[in-house]
């Protein structure tokens, strides 16, 4: 089991941070157009589930998986969207996912110095990410 890679994207779509610890293949088109197309899938995901939704109310897409990897994505109410993509088989994901967001809140959201719309160079938060990333029993 491991962890491949973290995107973390702000309400407008912009990345504002990418980590990647043992990503295998490399990508075949440049980092901008990944980030496009990622944000782009997590947007269409969404759809797909309201749209074909049995259901009423808001529909939540936790994750999608293929034979090699497994995207597992959060999405905050105020629209920031996490991705981290694993191993299929890495247990605790989802967990680990809401540690990293509260280290988020608690690096970024507290801290009036931050624009939360920047890229995102606060080393608390980074350093916390390594930190939960390295200490998961799936990395």
């Amino acid at each position: 089991m491991t962890i491949f890679n973290f995107y973390l994207f702000n309400r407008n779509g912009a990345c504002v941070l990418y980590r990647e610890w043992r990503r295998e293949k490399k990508a075949v088109m440049s980092m901008e157009q990944e980030l496009k197309l990622m944000y782009g899938m997590l947007l269409s995901l969404r759809s797909f589930a309201l749209k074909l939704s049995t259901a009423a109310g808001i529909q939540q897409v936790n994750s999608f998986e293929t034979s090699q990897y497994k995207l597992n994505y959060l999405e905050t109410p105020t629209g920031l969207k996490m991705v981290l993509n694993t191993d299929p088989n890495a247990a605790g994901i989802p967990e680990l996912m809401r540690s990293i967001y509260q280290a988020y809140v608690d690096g970024v959201i507290k801290n009036v110095l931050i624009e939360s719309n920047a890229q995102l160079s606060n080393e608390l938060f980074n350093s916390r990410l390594e930190q939960l990333i390295q200490n998961h029993p799936s990395f």
